[in-house]
């Protein structure tokens, strides 16, 4: 073969060592040397492309200049048609996130994080998002009072004595979160000897059993921020 593994040219025979050594130029061994050049032209890449490759094209390195879009399935594309896939498949990258999170977070919806900022806003093309229940707790609505908000309250604590209950001290006279205590000897109302007396005792868990249950109104919290979509 004319050409070795680096791709390098090898003649045959060289004319004037020929000549050095009294060879005469003979017809086979000019064939020889033809045929040769034969050979070696024959393994080229020719400009026109008629010729098919027959192994790997190795480019060492060097770029291929000025190719035409590729067209046909196995054809070679260029970097002006990557590029421009490339800003294709960012727009459908972009568009399927967007609307993929507008359906999960419509208008209306409530995101919720530690961020100072609503992070879903960059990530929404186009929507708004309002902080909301600054300083209040999440509640379950039933459907058709979502948002809006309760102030913040405590029952109300009742009791009562009953008609005659301070004349008589009579236990079953009063009720709520008032109740007699204790009784000993002493004077009724009316000043006359025999009545009784007692101590009247206040426990705000006979008015409602919300009472007693904690030491505090206030529990210990995680701060969130809560926004809602808006637009």
């Amino acid at each position: 073969m004319p050409f070795d593994g680096a791709g390098k040219f090898y003649r045959v025979h060289n004319w004037e060592e020929d000549r050095q050594n009294d060879l005469n130029i003979v017809s086979d061994r000019h064939d020889e040397k033809d045929d040769n050049f034969a050979d070696g032209l024959s393994q080229c890449l020719l400009k026109n492309g008629v010729v098919p490759m027959t192994g790997d094209l190795k480019m060492g390195s060097f770029q291929i200049k000025n190719l035409a879009n590729g067209t046909a399935t196995n054809d070679a594309i260029n970097k002006s048609q990557l590029d421009a896939l490339d800003t294709t498949l960012r727009n459908l990258i972009t568009t399927n996130i967007n609307n993929t999170l507008s359906s999960l977070y419509p208008v209306g919806s409530v995101y919720i994080g530690t961020q100072s900022t609503c992070p879903l806003a960059s990530l929404i093309s186009g929507s708004t998002w309002q902080l909301v229940a600054t300083d209040r707790a999440l509640w379950g609505g039933n459907g058709s009072n979502g948002n809006s908000t309760i102030d913040a309250g405590l029952p109300n604590i009742t009791g009562n004595f009953g008609s005659g209950c301070l004349m008589n001290w009579q236990g079953s006279a009063t009720g709520g979160a008032l109740y007699r205590g204790s009784s000993g000897g002493g004077q009724n109302a009316g000043g006359t000897d025999g009545g009784t007396d007692a101590s009247i005792n206040f426990d705000a868990s006979r008015s409602n059993a919300i009472y007693g249950k904690s030491s505090t109104v206030q529990p210990p919290a995680y701060r969130v921020n809560i926004w809602r979509r808006t637009a």
